[in-house]
C-alpha cells in the first residue's frame, strides 16, 4: 500500500491544530475539581498492584484526566515514579482501548503548548512529561496493533517537531524537584515516530534537520544523557528500509561542522561543540554495541567514523 504524501507545512500545520482542537471536543471524564481527587497511597497501590486499578467498578479511563494533571506536579515521585509510569503502562500494555487513547493523544499534543518558551518554570513538567507519555502512544501503534492513522501520526510529527524547536527549558535535572529532562523526552517521542509505518522519506529530513537545529541553538553542555537519547532517534531512522543514505550523510556533515572546534572560541560556540562531539561518539558506542544486521547501520556507521576520524 502506497501512503499519501506528506502535507505541506501549512496543512500538517492544520492538522495538528485539528486535533488539539478534539481535546477540548471528545469527552473524557473530569475531575470535580480542581484539587487531587486521590492522595499519593492510592497511586503507590496501582503500582504496587501491578498497575490494576485498585477497587472494583473503577475503569482506568476514568482516572486518566487526574493522571494527566499529575504530570505537571512539582512533586517528583507523583510526576515521574506515579503519574506517568501509570498512563505509560496502561497505553502500552492496551489497557486503554483506542477509543480512550484517542482523546488522552490530543490533550496530551495541547499540553505541548502550555508555558512554551518559559525559560525556567514549573510549567516545564506538564511539557516535558506529556512528551514521554506521547511516546507510549507511538510506541503501541508501532507493534502487532497498529490503531493511528496517517493523519493522526502526522499530527504527532507536528506535536514533537514543534515542541523541540519551542521549548528553551533545558535542565535535566533538579535536586529537589527531580528529573525535568524535556531534550530527552521529546528524544524518546521522536525515535519511536522514528520508527513508525507512516514516517515518509521527506519525514526523515524533517527529524534529522529538527535534530540539528536544536543542536545549533542549545546554549549549554548537555549534562544528562541528552546526547545519548538523541542518537538513538538517528540510529531508529538508520535501521529503517526505506533510509534516506543521501539526507543522513548531510546530517552527519552538519554535526560535524558543529563538532570542529572553533576558530575564535566563544562560550556557547565552544558548549555546541561539545554537544555535537558528544553526539557523534554516543552515534558511534550505540552502533557499536548493538550488532543487529542492517544495511542502514552499516552504511551510517561508517559515515560516523569517517566523521570522527576528522575531529579525534
Amino acid at each position: 500500500m502506497t501512503l499519501p504524501a506528506a502535507p505541506s507545512k501549512q496543512v500538517a500545520v492544520k492538522l495538528f491544530a485539528a486535533l488539539v482542537l478534539a481535546a477540548n471536543l471528545l469527552v473524557l471524564p473530569q475531575p470535580a475539581s480542581a484539587e487531587p481527587v486521590h492522595g499519593k497511597e492510592y497511586w503507590q497501590a496501582i503500582v504496587t498492584n501491578k498497575f490494576a486499578a485498585p477497587a472494583a467498578g473503577t475503569k482506568p479511563a476514568a482516572l486518566v484526566p487526574e493522571l494527566l494533571a499529575l504530570l505537571g506536579s512539582p512533586d517528583g515521585e507523583l510526576r515521574d515514579e506515579l503519574a506517568i509510569s501509570i498512563l505509560q503502562t496502561w497505553i502500552y500494555k492496551r489497557v486503554l482501548t483506542p477509543e480512550e487513547v484517542r482523546p488522552l493523544m490530543a490533550k496530551l499534543l495541547a499540553n505541548l503548548r502550555e508555558g512554551v518558551g518559559q525559560p525556567e518554570s514549573d510549567t516545564v513538567f506538564l511539557r516535558s512529561f506529556s512528551a514521554l507519555t506521547l511516546a507510549a502512544v507511538i510506541a503501541r501503534d508501532n507493534e502487532e496493533a497498529p490503531f493511528l492513522t496517517v493523519e493522526e501520526f502526522r499530527a504527532l510529527l507536528e506535536g514533537a517537531l514543534g515542541y523541540l524547536e519551542a521549548e528553551r527549558d533545558l535542565r535535566g535535572f533538579d535536586p529537589q524537584k527531580s528529573w525535568i529532562h524535556s531534550v530527552a523526552h521529546t528524544a524518546d517521542f521522536l525515535k519511536f515516530l522514528a520508527r513508525s509505518r507512516h514516517l515518509t522519506p521527506a519525514g526523515q529530513t524533517r527529524i534529522l534537520e529538527s535534530l540539528l537545529s536544536k543542536l545549533r541553538r542549545v546554549p549549554d553542555v548537555f549534562a544528562n544523557g541528552e546526547d545519548e537519547r538523541l542518537a538513538r532517534v538517528v540510529i531508529s531512522i538508520a535501521r529503517r528500509a526505506d533510509l534516506d543514505r543521501e539526507a543522513l550523510r548531510v546530517w552527519i556533515q552538519g554535526v560535524l561542522g558543529e563538532a570542529k572546534v572553533p576558530e575564535k572560541p566563544e562560550v556557547e560556540k565552544l558548549h555546541r561543540n561539545a554537544n555535537a562531539r558528544h553526539l557523534l561518539t554516543s552515534l558511534w558506542s550505540e552502533f557499536s554495541t548493538d550488532e543487529r544486521p542492517s544495511e542502514g547501520a552499516e552504511f551510517t556507521r561508517g559515515i560516523v567514523r569517517e566523521a570522527l576520524k576528522t575531529i579525534m
